[in-house]
């Protein structure tokens, strides 16, 4: 087994991992848009943000540090601009201020960075140790040991009691020799990895967080009375254009089922029990009713419309749950690969 380095200062190239550049958020992204933009115009176009966004991108702004020209024109590109003549960038506490003095009182600029403040000091090490120990671990697994064993050594003690096992017998006795011969870290070296957590382990975290929540919600969207989606997403293109536009191309409607072919129809139409089916088609619209009673053979197709005559009238209600049930049966064949959903970038080729 390695001996453990007394002085991890010396060593710093087994933080090496945790220096790699990682993918920016979005509120980062737009610090580094803000900064080159300038503290007038920088200024102006914050005030047409709203609280939330401001204290995001004050967050990412304080605690950026210096940002590299190839960086910056790489974020400025996806905006449709090149501005290699910008050098490099630096975001901290100061070009924060300044920015935010702007257009805000100096008492409520004050307020925003020493909320910002006083969460960053501790907001790291107890995020990290209210992770998931298994999710945690994943992301360690990688890691030098010597890395491992700063960020243990600053995580809550049940956190790392958790953790530690995880990490295999051999790994944890090398990594609490480590813990225990690890003198303290200069300020600027433990400043870089706190930074890298945040936007390595966290970051990864929050998106995962936010891929559940828009699967909640494309599994809600697809439940809904049609009336009442198009009411909503009305106003949703209004607030949260993007968020939005995300997850409807993410939904799969009843109407969808019309682009799929008729064998893979047959499939989804073979695991449907009882009235659903004649129920779905009665409240579908024309060219999906026809889609589907296209693919069927003709004593099949003769069947199904006298039972969907005999039915009569039938709930609104009725007709959407029997559409979801189709829809469910649908994405879950998909998620087995007996089938194949069409998504929104498929295009028709043209000769």
């Amino acid at each position: 087994m390695r001996p453990p380095n007394n002085n991890p200062a010396e060593d710093m190239n087994q933080y090496t991992p945790f220096r790699k550049r990682p993918k920016l958020s979005g509120a980062q992204k737009s610090a580094i848009l803000f900064l080159c933009l300038g503290e007038e115009r920088g200024g102006a176009l914050m005030q047409q943000l709203d609280v939330a966004e401001i204290r995001k991108i004050t967050t990412a702004i304080s605690s950026m540090g210096e940002v590299q020209s190839d960086v910056v024109e790489e974020i400025m590109e996806e905006f449709g601009d090149k501005v290699g003549e910008y050098g490099s960038v630096t975001g901290n506490a100061d070009a924060a201020r300044n920015l935010l003095m702007g257009f805000l009182p100096e008492d409520r600029v004050g307020e925003i960075l020493g909320e910002i403040e006083t969460r960053s000091e501790n907001s790291v090490w107890e995020e990290l140790s209210k992770l998931d120990e298994k999710l945690l671990a994943d992301f360690l697994r990688k890691e030098h040991n010597q890395t491992i064993a700063v960020i243990l050594a600053n995580l809550k003690s049940d956190s790392v009691a958790r953790l530690i096992p995880l990490l295999g017998e051999e790994r944890a006795t090398d990594l609490i020799e480590r813990m225990l011969a690890t003198e303290e870290l200069p300020a600027e070296a433990m400043q870089n990895i706190e930074e890298s957590l945040r936007t390595g382990i966290l970051a990864s975290v929050e998106r995962s967080s936010d891929a559940k929540v828009e699967k909640q919600l494309v599994s809600i969207f697809n439940k809904l009375d049609e009336r009442v989606f198009q009411d909503l997403s009305r106003e949703l293109e209004k607030r949260v254009p993007d968020q939005f536009r995300a997850i409807k191309q993410k939904m799969f409607v009843f109407d969808d089922l019309e682009k799929l072919a008729p064998t893979m129809l047959g499939k989804i139409m073979r695991e449907i029990t009882g009235k659903t089916l004649p129920l779905a088609l009665r409240g579908a619209k024309k060219e999906v009713r026809e889609h589907f009673l296209g693919s069927l053979p003709a004593r099949s197709r003769d069947m199904l419309q006298d039972e969907m005559k005999d039915m009569g009238a039938v709930k609104s209600k009725d007709v959407k749950q029997a559409q979801s049930e189709m829809v469910e049966i649908a994405m879950r064949l998909a998620a087995e690969g007996e089938i194949e959903l069409p998504s929104d970038d498929d295009d028709e080729m043209i000769d």
